[in-house]
Formats: structure tokens, C-alpha cells, sequence
């Protein structure tokens, strides 16, 4: 029982020391994006958005929960259009693009 305490404690330490842009790798990935280019867009989008566009990007899933697992980066952007922030839809296309290469 001990151990398993242990091991739980451990794995939630761990989590909570994920860097943003392996946050936004693996909501990505949950997203459906190919797992090296949601890496690549994880470590490019970390430092170009700001923490409402990075929160904004997180929520996608109760946008369109029905795409979960299937989006493309195209759909993803579309999900995050609004057009008070445009610069936060142009990042995700750009670095979607940039990350195909």
C-alpha cells in the first residue's frame, strides 16, 4: 500500500512538472495531431503565445468534443478563430505549417 502511495505521489509530481510546451504536445496530440509535430508546435507555441491564448487553446475539446482525436491543425485554428485575437489562430497555422517540414 505504502509503495503504491509512493508510486501515485510520484507519477502526480512528474505531471506537474511538464513543461508548457509539453502541455500543449500532448493536447495537441490528444487533439489528433501527429505526435512529432505536435512536439515541434508545442516547443514553438510555448514561447510565441501569451497565457489567455495558451488557456484559449486547452479549451478546443469543449468546442468541438465530437472532433477530439481527429482535428487537424486547420480545424484546430478554425475552433480557436475569434476575431479579437487574430494573431493567436495566424501562430497555430504558421507553426503547424513550419512543423510539417
Amino acid at each position: 500500500m505504502i509503495v503504491r502511495i509512493t508510486l501515485l505521489a510520484s507519477l502526480l509530481f512528474l505531471a506537474a512538472c511538464a513543461s508548457p510546451s509539453q502541455r500543449i504536445a500532448r493536447k495537441l496530440g490528444e487533439y489528433g495531431v501527429p505526435p512529432g509535430q505536435a512536439q515541434c508546435m508545442g516547443d514553438r507555441l510555448a514561447n510565441r503565445l501569451s497565457t489567455s491564448q495558451l488557456k484559449r487553446l486547452g479549451e478546443i475539446s469543449r468546442l468541438n468534443p465530437d472532433r477530439i482525436g481527429r482535428m487537424r491543425v486547420e480545424e484546430i485554428a478554425r475552433a480557436l478563430d475569434d476575431p479579437r485575437d487574430p494573431r493567436l489562430v495566424s501562430e497555430v497555422i504558421r507553426t503547424g505549417i513550419i512543423c510539417l517540414i
